[in-house]
């Protein structure tokens, strides 16, 4: 049993609502992950889900742009835009890498954090802060654990002074619950076989195009494109399933190779997120490389 698994199961009393702001489909691999281990230890539990909310109600997204935008004016009022049942006893914002000064995570955890008292939780998470005070803003009364999926960032949580109401654990990714049975409704077997290169195009792709470009012309029957928000979860699985190898920066990409049993290749990206995944989590994998880029 994992730091993370203990944790759940010393909560196994308390209902837990589970947050996530949404994103890709490695977002999801991470929430099927975590609800396999909730089941699994019998916790009673709802989901939220901000992007589906606002996918439905479109007022729900205007007030978390509207929230946005004032947190960048540095204003802490907002609208509420999570509904937190009464009776939650710990309420858990699920694992990723949405809680940095790249995306806008820090703008739903502030807002929860504001509209209700009860113990937090966050799972297993990379974490990068340039500007942003994160310890400062969690310090108060409530329980705070915070859990870090790799050693790089528990390293720059604790090297900043921490509240006593926070506590700071390291956990693997909760994708990695995951086992292929659990994904082998979704596959889909396909008839050609090609290398998968799987490169992300947004503000943590640090790859050259140089290097894009002779991985491509090195890969037999390349597949080139982001596959982790092209169609639906059973094409993302799929995709990585049918193929022979995989190029990618995308972590999950990366993640769901490893329990598909795939040969990949991970590259750097932005921050230390994938490096880290991969030496506390993929290592051991020798289907599993990583490659550095010295920034």
């Amino acid at each position: 049993m994992d730091a993370f698994e203990a944790f759940l199961a010393e909560h196994g009393d308390d209902k837990i609502c589970a947050i996530t702001p949404g994103g890709n489909h490695g977002d999801t691999l991470i929430h099927m992950g975590l609800v396999k281990k909730l089941d699994e230890l019998g916790i009673e539990y709802v989901c939220r889900n901000l992007e589906e909310n606002y996918t439905r109600r479109r007022g729900d997204g205007l007030k978390y742009l509207l929230n946005i935008a004032a947190s960048r004016l540095g204003v802490e009022r907002g609208f509420r835009l999570i509904d937190i049942p009464e009776d939650t006893g710990l309420i858990l914002f699920e694992g990723g890498g949405y809680l940095n000064d790249l995306w806008y995570g820090l703008v739903l955890l502030g807002e929860v954090l504001r509209s209700h008292d009860q113990p937090i939780a966050v799972a297993p998470q990379s974490y990068w802060f340039k500007d942003t005070d994160f310890l400062g803003m969690l310090e108060g009364e409530r329980p705070m654990t915070l859990f870090c999926r790799e050693l790089y960032s528990r390293e720059l949580l604790a090297s900043k002074p921490t509240p006593p109401n926070v506590q700071i654990l390291a956990s693997g990714d909760t994708a990695l619950y995951l086992r292929r049975p659990d994904l082998e409704g979704l596959i889909d077997q396909y008839d050609e076989k090609y290398d998968l290169i799987c490169f992300r195009r947004d503000k943590e792709s640090v790859i050259p195009e140089g290097l894009r470009r002779e991985v491509t012309e090195a890969s037999e029957a390349p597949r080139v494109g982001d596959i982790s928000k092209e169609g639906s979860l059973g094409d993302f699985v799929s995709t990585v399933a049918n193929a022979r190898r995989v190029h990618t920066d995308r972590l999950h990409v990366a993640i769901l190779s490893h329990v598909l049993g795939r040969e990949a290749t991970l590259y750097d990206s932005f921050y230390h997120k994938s490096r880290g995944v991969f030496e506390y989590s993929l290592r051991q994998n020798p289907m599993i490389k990583f490659i550095e880029f010295t920034r």
